[in-house]
């Protein structure tokens, strides 16, 4: 029987994603000498839950190995994410989304669901760098270090003052001559990375999510409370709590402990951040939540876990969970470059590009043709020639993404 998932109210029957782990994968292998490269284009595939459009190919099919997203032909895209809505950020600062719909949270300025990528006004201007999204509502972080906020606000997770629900992106308040850096969404809570290394957070705080100290809501974003001298350089949420590394590679997290998802050795909520147990000499370089289990991505090119293991959602090969951090049973030689949470399973990509995955697969979500559970991870049954070089998931996605190149065929 499944481990209960902390019991919140959905907005329009749909939850979706919110975080990522990368670092620079490596180049592909060179073409033999004296032979000429393969011409690629860029692509888009998904895989996974399809109920409400999520895998953007038109149709409401679901498919347990990847499908080719319908993204504008020739563009490359920097972001990727999934969940009940799908958002791809382009290379030129465009913003493409696709799925649910019914809370506003494409941006387009309707409640209507979409089947297939739509591109989304944004203000005069205005190139974006990435995007996160959380249960009806999304963030996007700007290239000048602003922030922009769209979808269901009852939370106050769109950081506008107020609880005001908005159907195309307005600007989130930031403290005055705050630029931020990184950004991660939540269930109905929101958080950011400022340049200075500090965090901000706002929305909903009732398990601690907001690492103010406290269980109040919050419209504006406010300062949460790190260990003194301590600077952050990368930034996660989950359901309803935080994560946070920092720049010594140690890990902090705060909120709801329930299953052990804080990696502190208990299963009890904290509102205000605590460092993780992680193995010794182990230094993290960023985090990737699901509901109840996390993971992180070392200096060594390893993978850690932690919390709810009920569908193999850690790979050690059981399904024992684990209030504190240990190894992902990654195949012999495997070096990780990116991670991704997603709803009761995980994701990997690898410096040979391939992309790794297990736990649950009921929709499909490890894209190896079965819906068979899997304790170990596996490899996703990549479409021939595509070679991906971005992943993306969020914490309680079941549609995966990658992003690549392919060659044609």
């Amino acid at each position: 029987m499944r481990a209960p998932v902390l019991t919140r109210r959905l907005v329009a029957g749909g939850a979706i994603l919110a975080a990522l782990a990368v670092i620079p994968a490596a180049p592909a292998a060179s073409a033999a000498a004296g032979r000429a490269a393969p011409k690629t284009v860029p692509a888009v595939i998904s895989w996974g839950d399809n109920d409400q459009g999520e895998l953007g190919n038109g149709t409401t099919t679901s498919s347990s190995t990847p499908v080719y997203v319908s993204v504008p032909a020739s563009q490359r895209f920097t972001t990727v994410r999934s969940g009940r809505a799908g958002f791809a950020v382009s290379a030129s600062g465009r913003l493409y989304a696709w799925g649910l719909n019914a809370s506003g949270q494409l941006g387009d300025g309707t409640t209507t669901s979409r089947l297939r990528p739509e591109r989304i006004r944004l203000p005069a201007g205005v190139r974006l760098k990435t995007v996160r999204a959380g249960v009806g509502f999304a963030l996007a972080l700007t290239a000048g270090g602003k922030m922009l906020a769209w979808g269901y606000n009852g939370d106050g997770a769109l950081g506008t003052g107020s609880t005001a629900n908005h159907h195309q992106p307005v600007w989130v308040r930031l403290p005055a001559g705050v630029k931020v850096t990184a950004i991660s969404a939540g269930y109905n809570s929101s958080l950011a990375l400022t340049s200075t290394g500090r965090v901000l957070s706002w929305g909903d705080g009732n398990e601690g999510q907001l690492g103010d100290g406290a269980r109040t809501r919050r419209e504006l974003p406010g300062y949460v409370r790190l260990p003194k001298h301590t600077k952050i350089k990368s930034i996660a949420a989950g359901n309803a709590n935080g994560y946070a590394v920092t720049t010594a590679g140690r890990l902090l997290a705060w909120g709801f402990g329930g299953y052990g998802q804080l990696g502190d050795g208990t299963v009890t909520n904290q509102l205000t951040p605590v460092f993780a147990r992680l193995p010794r000499g182990v230094k993290v370089l960023a985090v990737a939540p699901g509901v109840i289990h996390a993971l992180a991505l070392t200096t060594g090119h390893k993978v850690l876990a932690w919390g709810n293991n009920t569908d193999g959602q850690l790979g050690t090969g059981t399904t024992a969970s684990r209030s504190t951090p240990v190894r992902v049973k990654l195949p012999p030689g495997t070096k990780a470059s990116a991670l991704a949470g997603g709803q009761f399973f995980s994701m990997a990509l690898t410096s040979a590009h391939h992309i790794l995955a297990w736990g649950q697969n009921s929709r499909g979500e490890l894209g190896d043709g079965t819906t068979t559970d899997r304790l170990l991870p596996g490899r996703v049954h990549l479409p021939p020639g595509f070679t991906p070089t971005l992943i993306g998931a969020g914490f309680d996605s079941q549609s995966p993404l990658a992003s690549g190149r392919q060659v044609p065929d």
